[in-house]
């Protein structure tokens, strides 16, 4: 499969760019809330070898074309999230989006942008006409970023494999389509 190459992209408030060394120090202190390992695969501690770990994973799995994780930085270039684009499959056209915010940028619309600008993304350049997000059904938060991101809810609540087992179960399945 073709890499991906991670994109640069803002819309003037906040902007997505590929995650890079110099991040890990704003990773690791973002990942100290307990909230962002509540609802995701952050291991608790999160230590700096984890945030080592995850940039070159997104590396790897970015030459991969498998996926890619993109730092969601505030107008002053500072990290404040991470948006990632997985489990891409080009040929069927379709992917699933994940995303994350640290405490101090929530409830002002930054997850909800920066999924928005990876959807266009997504679509424009890799041709994705599908993509799904999976919210968890106690993360309202959540589930509230892929409404107004323009994802619809299925109905359907399926089982996220990769996820710890105590949030294994009970994911929302909301869809964009291009159209």
């Amino acid at each position: 499969m073709p890499a991906i190459v991670g994109p640069t992209l803002s819309d003037g408030e906040i902007a997505v760019r590929p995650l890079e060394p110099g991040d890990v120090r704003a990773l690791v202190a973002a990942c100290a809330d307990p909230e962002i390992p509540r609802w995701t695969r952050v291991p608790v501690p999160y230590t700096r070898e984890d945030a080592e770990r995850f940039v070159a994973i997104a590396s790897t799995e970015a030459g991969a074309g498998e996926g890619v994780a993109l730092a969601v930085c505030d107008s002053s270039g500072r990290l404040i999230g991470t948006v990632g684009l997985m489990e891409v499959d080009r040929e069927r056209g379709t992917g699933e989006l994940g995303y994350w915010t640290a405490a101090e940028a929530r409830g002002r619309g930054a997850a909800t942008r920066a999924v928005a600008l990876v959807r266009g993304w997504a679509h424009a350049e890799l041709g994705l006409s599908r993509l799904e997000i999976l919210a968890h059904r106690n993360n309202r938060p959540s589930q509230r970023v892929a409404e107004r991101a323009g994802f619809e809810d299925t109905g359907e609540i399926r089982s996220a494999a990769r996820m710890p087992p105590r949030i294994r179960d009970g994911y929302k399945v909301y869809v964009w389509t291009a159209g």
